[in-house]
């Protein structure tokens, strides 16, 4: 039988994911970038999980690469960090070759009707990096 509640989505939806690029400097905090424009999402709702795309590394085999994502909420320049997603990637081939990545979170984060939320991006390593096709995973109230 077909609901209409209780439905997984995903923002941005039929369109493509957003890109952050990191700081340059180890376990700095990139600028944010938003996901979701304020009064978009018009109900409340919950933060399922986030998707992503690697970089293509360099060809370097037996190398661990390690980010952190943080989504936040609020006005840009007064974001607030919600969430922080730590992931780490080993690079076990010369292929270069990386998948997405999707992690669901244990329990939903509930974020008010109408807020903006964006994403900032911390990596391991004094090098710029560009993560593309953030998406967020959402269930409305």
């Amino acid at each position: 039988m077909a609901t209409t509640t209780n439905r997984y989505l995903c923002y941005p939806a039929a369109a493509s994911g957003v890109s952050r690029a990191s700081s340059g400097s180890a376990w700095t905090d990139s600028a944010w970038t938003e996901v979701v424009p304020a009064n978009t999402i018009t109900s409340t709702f919950y933060i399922a999980g986030i998707t992503w795309m690697w970089w293509t590394p360099l060809a370097a085999a037996d190398t661990t690469y390690e980010i952190e994502l943080a989504l936040g909420i609020g006005s840009a320049g007064s974001e607030t960090e919600i969430i922080t997603i730590p992931a780490s990637v080993r690079a076990d081939t010369l292929a270069g070759h990386l998948p997405t990545n999707i992690v669901i979170l244990p329990e939903p984060k509930q974020v008010a009707a109408n807020t903006r939320v964006a994403v900032r991006l911390r990596y391991g390593v004094a090098a710029s990096v560009t993560v593309t096709a953030i998406k967020i995973l959402y269930q409305i109230a």
